[in-house]
């Protein structure tokens, strides 16, 4: 992402790939170079100072598979997934009730009221990113799937044009390309939703996708 200038978008979180992605673009591209977004309910489980009690998250380190593809060097954290997208440069908050802060080690965050408003913000700053945006799911649990899922539905609805590419490290989305295989079987969908969803197996064939996903649609 810093060698293609490319922005971060992703769900605010301090743990995991997340964090440690989200801390190592601010350490290589500055703080504005990423935009976490949060609801407040998940402040104390996602972001600094959470009580161990508090925190739902697993205690897990990432495994050795994904740190390497994702050039990752640092010690790991707690398990978890997100998005690296292309951001709108001018985006404002979504409402009145939402904040912003500076965090100097993870960014800019800002805090909305209820997951639902998280979702819309985030598929709202890559909708309105620059040429190359789009939506790229890492390993994750049920969250990452429920994100990944919606912005494929809102790209089928029209809500955006914007592809979504998942990094499949060891076949871990193995299950939903087969999955989507058997959906365009059963007629349940058509071949575009190949177009849509697409994997790599390396996080640096993540760009040259998305590139070409804008390409194809041109």
């Amino acid at each position: 992402m810093h060698e293609h200038s490319i922005q971060l978008v992703y769900g605010g979180g301090t743990t995991g790939m997340m964090g440690e992605i989200a801390r190592t673009l601010v350490q290589l591209s500055g703080p504005d170079a990423v935009m976490g977004v949060t609801p407040s309910a998940l402040l104390t489980r996602e972001r600094p100072g959470a009580p161990e009690e508090e925190s739902h998250q697993p205690t897990k380190k990432i495994p050795a598979s994904w740190r390497k593809r994702m050039g990752l060097t640092a010690s790991g954290g707690g398990a978890g997934g997100g998005k690296g997208t292309g951001m709108a440069a001018g985006a404002t908050t979504p409402d009145e009730t939402a904040k912003s802060l500076l965090n100097k080690e993870y960014g800019h965050v800002t805090i909305v009221p209820d997951i639902q408003m998280r979702k819309r913000y985030m598929m709202e700053l890559v909708r309105d990113g620059g040429a190359g945006s789009g939506f790229v799911a890492l390993g994750g649990a049920i969250g990452t799937l429920d994100e990944l899922m919606e912005v494929v539905s809102w790209n089928q609805m029209g809500v955006h044009r914007r592809g979504a590419c998942m990094v499949n490290v060891e076949g871990y989305w193995d299950g939903v390309l087969q999955w989507m295989e058997k959906v365009i079987e059963e007629q349940f969908g058509g071949e575009h939703l190949k177009h849509i969803l697409g994997s790599v197996t390396d996080a640096g064939e993540v760009v040259a996708w998305l590139k070409g996903y804008e390409e194809g649609r041109a």
